[in-house]
C-alpha cells in the first residue's frame, strides 16, 4: 500500500505510530474490561461458597445434636 491509501495507517495524523497508539487502547481497555467482569464472577463465587460453607456448618451441627440425643456418640 502507498502512503495515503485507505488501510495504510499513514491516512490521518500521526500515521502508523497513532494507529497502533489506537489499538494498544483498545486492547488494554477491552482487557480491563475482562478483567473486571472476571473479578466480578470470582467474588460472587466466593459469597455463593462463604453461603455454602455456613450451611454445612449448620447441618454438621444438627448432625451432631442429633448423635447426641441418639447417644450414639461417646466421646
Amino acid at each position: 500500500m502507498s502512503e495515503g491509501s485507505t488501510g495504510s495507517g499513514f491516512s490521518r495524523a500521526g500515521g502508523e505510530a497513532q494507529g497502533d497508539s489506537f489499538t494498544k487502547r483498545e486492547k488494554a481497555n477491552e482487557d480491563f474490561y475482562v478483567r473486571k467482569k472476571e473479578l466480578e464472577k470470582l467474588v460472587a463465587l466466593k459469597e455463593k461458597l462463604k453461603q455454602q460453607r455456613q450451611h454445612l456448618d449448620e447441618l454438621d451441627k444438627h448432625i451432631e445434636e442429633y448423635t447426641k440425643e441418639q447417644g450414639g456418640e461417646h466421646n
